[in-house]
């Protein structure tokens, strides 16, 4: 049964896999993927961009989305941030024969997020102005992204806002072929997506980001904690990473000189990282302890009792998952930088509202 876990949840093979090319004003960008493999084929067609793109054509760019409020349907837009899609599609997971059919699916997009309001004395080939620009992306999309919380009096009609993600993890930069991509993770607290983002400074104000979106599933794990204990996600990791390592960036002559130019300005060594605040980690334990029950029915017990793990359990998992966790090739892991300042006051929600103590 334990080879039976590291095998399964399996994803597609890459015997098939075909190298994918996009020309990007005189760049290239490759990678070698399997074919789509949806399980929900009736819901989206997949892998239909064009191979050639203007990454200055500011026009060709929609503004960044997120989500406002607790609501999914509250949508805003933010026009400092403009994005550009090169590439989506999914892969189903096959799960334990005759035990599990499904086995989860990961979304893959790539995408050029342009930065409008840049400084003209700032460059994303300089690293911390990646770092503010990637994390500010991050804020907005989620740690702004918030679901309504669990109340303990039926009577009370406060909105409690509570995070749905705990973000960013495990931040760090990594050589893939000769370039040096900004990786980092993104954890949910209720029942989420898992996330993780590589990206790549391909210009002066645009930086390149391979998004994937990972949906495990496992029986009796209907929440972000218990899904992480059902279901580890080695062989979704271990997927992706068989992708990265494909992975292919060329500058054109001109982006190649501005890159160095830039570059030779700064200290090679100094890779700065962002990390998660200690209020951050707080309010995530509290929160993910409380979904910990959902679709879960701990053995043994009766449904009347409590089927929550304990704050102790939830403390443990969490102060573990937000370690860092060195990749291949990865640089040691550089300062830590505040980045607060590129995120206005009228774009920030109250993340987190909770009715008594935290625990």
């Amino acid at each position: 049964m334990n080879f039976l876990k590291d095998v399964f949840p399996r994803g597609p093979s890459f015997r098939n896999a075909r190298r994918v090319e996009k020309r990007l004003s005189g760049s290239k960008l490759s990678f070698m993927v399997p074919p789509a493999f949806d399980p929900f084929s009736s819901i989206q067609q997949w892998e239909t961009e064009p191979d050639s793109f203007d990454i200055e054509d500011v026009q060709s760019y929609h503004p960044l989305e997120y989500q406002s409020g607790v609501s999914i349907k509250n949508k805003a837009q933010f026009n400092a941030i403009k994005v550009l899609n090169l590439f989506s599609t999914r892969w189903g997971f096959k799960g334990v024969p005759l035990l599990q059919s499904y086995g989860g699916h990961i979304n893959f997009f790539i995408n050029l997020n342009y930065i409008d309001d840049l400084p003209v004395n700032e460059s994303l080939f300089n690293d911390e102005v990646l770092v503010r620009e990637v994390y500010r992306r991050c804020y907005l999309t989620d740690l702004q992204k918030m679901h309504e919380g669990i109340k303990s009096d039926r009577f009370d009609l406060t909105q409690y806002k509570w995070p749905d993600y705990l973000s960013p993890l495990n931040c760090q930069w990594v050589n893939q072929k000769g370039k040096i991509w900004f990786y980092f993770e993104s954890q949910p607290l209720a029942d989420g997506v898992d996330k993780v983002s590589w990206n790549l400074a391909v210009s002066d104000k645009v930086f390149l980001c391979c998004r994937f979106i990972i949906s495990r599933a496992g029986s009796n794990a209907g929440n972000a904690y218990r899904l992480n204990q059902r279901t580890p996600w080695d062989n979704y990791i271990g997927f992706i990473q068989r992708i990265m390592d494909s992975m292919m960036f060329e500058f054109s002559p001109g982006l190649s000189c501005r890159y160095e130019e830039v570059q030779s300005e700064l200290s090679r060594y100094r890779k700065p990282i962002v990390q998660c605040t200690a209020q951050q980690l707080e309010e995530a334990k509290h929160v993910m302890q409380m979904w910990s029950d959902v679709e879960y029915l701990e053995p043994g017990k009766s449904r009347d009792e409590s089927h929550r793990a304990t704050r102790e359990e939830v403390s443990s998992f969490l102060d573990k998952r937000i370690q860092p966790r060195r990749l291949h090739n990865s640089y040691p892991l550089g300062e830590k930088i505040d980045v607060a300042s590129r995120i206005s006051f009228d774009q920030i929600e109250k993340p987190f509202v909770a009715s008594g103590k935290l625990g």
